[in-house]
């Protein structure tokens, strides 16, 4: 079985056990307009046609993983961990900031690239939940700033 193949396979399970998790998510009361279901469903949807296409679509053998794939790996689950642990305490904000500069940096981008864009992200993403959609997000450290 192909890489791409592998993957749209992963793809298609995880979106699938997404969806089941997402459909029971229902708020006791309703404090925001599109509920918490919206980005589960959302999100399993999107992840569904991206495994369906690879899936379909193939592609070359299956490489062995060298190690500097592995390590890279290994950084993105600890910086993930990392990432859930801290949400709350530092915000969704900071603790943004700082998951998608490391992840920036281990796909290889330059120091000035990896936290430029992790800012845009990071505040653009909380500027478009918080504001745009009327979900709420921790502040953490930030407080009153935002």
């Amino acid at each position: 079985m192909s890489n791409n193949r592998t993957l749209g396979a992963v793809a298609l399970l995880m979106a699938a056990i997404l969806a089941i998790f997402g459909w029971g998510l229902v708020a006791p009361f309703a404090y925001e307009p599109v509920g918490p279901r919206a980005f589960p469903m959302i999100t399993a949807l999107v992840i569904g046609i991206c495994g369906a296409i690879l899936l379909v679509q193939g592609g070359g053998e299956a490489e062995p993983v060298n190690r500097k794939t592995l390590i890279g790996l290994i950084m993105l689950c600890l910086t993930l961990l990392i990432y859930a642990v801290l949400f709350e305490r530092l915000g969704y904000v900071l603790s943004t900031l700082g998951m998608s500069t490391v992840v920036a940096l281990i796909f290889g981008a330059k120091p000035h690239q990896a936290i430029l864009s992790a800012v845009v992200l990071s505040v653009g993403s909380y500027l478009l939940f918080d504001h745009g959609l009327d979900v709420v997000l921790p502040t953490g450290l930030l407080g009153d700033l935002l």
